[in-house]
């Protein structure tokens, strides 16, 4: 059986009615209910048991997507988790991935696919590691110098090349895949295509290399080039970068901050790395203190993990301060910046993440700050060698013939086999806005986020916790007790009137409202907290 696009008309049709007739019937940001009944219960929007086969037309209700049972992340009022609205373009991509269906563990499967992300991946490690300040960074690391300032530098300094590198990159990228996307007309720059065979950047003598160091997958042992991989989010990410660090230096022990994301010692215990050491973070962020005397006293080698968006607050730890230590300590740092690395694209944010090209890996979410459909998460590599770890053979899928006669070798691009053409949709949202389209959207939420923050601090019944650092505000009515905050937010959501998150934080419990939605307005958020102020009992 075959899907020409002809045949996906009809259907698509019955997939544009039901988002529209479950937005209409479900009204608020998600239906009524708890779990334990109500519509929200999964099989409440297309019964219980499937149809028998031959017997339900495509209109048939239980054929339907389950739209109404569904929470909207589109909703001015769905700001529970980091969970956002995704730009037409992606979701448009994102189908032209799903009907040509290809497969990234072979280029056989993936010819243009394989291509395509090559091109985008190294232009976002571009955009994360500059390529003056990874320079910089690399040296210094290799010298064991004690100052975190010139990388920053360089980091700035780097930044407008890198800008027109990712750019340039989503255009030729989404023109090359052939999916049509709108959008203003932006002036670029011309440069010289970039070399589009995926680098793996295996050490001489290592596995998938020739006696006289020539890799067998066709790729330049010579290049030093950052680069990325595309991951399914935040923890296959973190994974990652705790497996290339543990196989660069066995016996890497990781050291994180109490803030840090659960699944960085989740990580470290299915890679059987020793126990995690964890690091205070009293107001919310890594103390860098703290951080010096674990250093200092513990034998090494040391992965210091840091947070660029924690997932409570959305805070930033010091990374230009915590960089310095882990060049002085000779430790490998790794950056979880999930949620703040969306930040790139802001030229009025981008310097809250100083001291990022520092690291050896980052994190992104391009599924969070980004507008991307799930999943779109990136692992960022500053040194390709070290890429070297995941290189694979399966003779079905990269022989030692096929890789010497020029085919690319995309085994070693990530621990799963079959792998779907995630990099489509963020190529082509690439070329619809640029860098500095993205980066107008995140400056919104951000402001957004000033503005409800202000709002509340304003508010006679309510207290803020802070001022937003990127787009997370916490706060909770004045005199409430922890109990009462709990139960505030369990009715909104059980009526299907709010989505509301929660965090720990000082030793009480806070609301939280994460931001990603580009339209919420002004009086969005006047409702929301008139909400949370009317379901408060006085």
């Amino acid at each position: 059986m075959n899907t020409p696009p002809p045949a996906l008309g009809p259907l698509l049709a019955v997939v544009l009615d039901a988002l529209t007739t479950g937005t209409r019937a479900r009204a608020p940001p998600r239906p009524r209910g708890a779990p334990a009944g109500g519509p929200a219960r999964p099989g409440a929007a297309g019964g219980a048991s499937p149809p028998q086969p031959g017997h339900a037309p495509a209109h048939h209700p239980r054929t339907r997507p389950p739209t109404g049972g569904s929470a909207d992340p589109t909703h001015p009022h769905c700001t529970a988790h980091l969970h956002c609205p995704p730009l037409p373009e992606a979701v448009a991509a994102d189908l032209a991935t799903n009907t040509l269906n290809q497969s990234l563990d072979s280029w056989d499967q993936s010819p243009a696919a394989s291509t395509l992300e090559s091109l985008l991946t190294k232009q976002l490690a571009a955009l994360t590691f500059p390529p003056a300040a990874a320079a910089a960074a690399t040296a210094a690391q290799a010298a064991g110098a004690a100052g975190a300032t010139s990388a920053t530098a360089a980091q700035a300094a780097g930044a407008e090349g890198a800008d027109t590198a990712v750019e340039t990159a989503g255009s030729r990228a989404a023109g090359a895949a052939r999916v049509g996307a709108g959008g203003a007309p932006r002036a670029r720059v011309s440069e010289p295509t970039p070399t589009v065979t995926p680098s793996h950047g295996t050490a001489p003598h290592a596995p998938g290399t020739d006696t006289d160091g020539t890799h067998t997958d066709g790729t330049d042992p010579g290049d030093t080039a950052p680069d990325a991989l595309v991951t399914t989010g935040g923890t296959e990410s973190n994974q990652l970068a705790l497996l290339l660090a543990r196989e660069a230096h066995p016996g890497t022990r990781l050291i994180h901050g109490a803030n840090a994301h659960h699944s960085l010692p989740r990580a470290a215990w299915l890679l059987g790395m020793p126990d995690p050491v964890v690091v205070p973070a009293p107001a919310g962020t890594l103390d860098p203190a703290a951080l010096d005397e674990a250093l200092t006293h513990l034998p090494g080698p040391h992965l210091v993990a840091a947070t660029a968006g924690t997932t409570d607050a959305g805070l930033i730890d010091p990374l230009p301060e915590i960089a310095r230590l882990c060049e002085q300590h000779h430790a490998r740092l790794h950056i979880d910046a999930a949620y703040g690395g969306g930040l790139l694209f802001s030229d009025r944010h981008r310097p809250k993440l100083a001291g990022l090209a520092s690291a050896a890996t980052v994190t992104l979410d391009l599924h969070k700050l980004g507008w991307q459909p799930i999943a779109a998460g990136i692992l960022a590599v500053r040194d390709p060698h070290d890429l070297a770890a995941l290189h694979h053979r399966a003779d079905y899928l990269n022989a030692d013939d096929d890789t010497e006669a020029g085919i690319p070798d995309l085994l070693g691009r990530s621990l799963r086999t079959t792998r779907r053409a995630d990099a489509l949709k963020i190529a082509v949202t690439l070329k619809t806005l640029g860098r500095t389209g993205i980066g107008s959207l995140v400056d919104q939420v951000c402001a957004r986020a000033e503005e409800f923050a202000e709002m509340i601090d304003h508010h006679p019944r309510f207290e803020l916790y802070d001022r937003p650092t990127i787009s997370t505000v916490l706060f909770r009515p004045r005199t409430a007790t922890d109990d009462t905050v709990a139960a505030v937010r369990r009715t909104l959501l059980t009526d299907g009137r709010a989505v509301l998150g929660r965090a720990r934080l000082d030793g009480r419990l806070w609301l939280k409202a994460t931001l990603l939605n580009p339209h919420t307005g002004t009086g969005d958020l006047a409702a929301l907290l008139h909400l949370v102020e009317g379901t408060t009992p006085r």
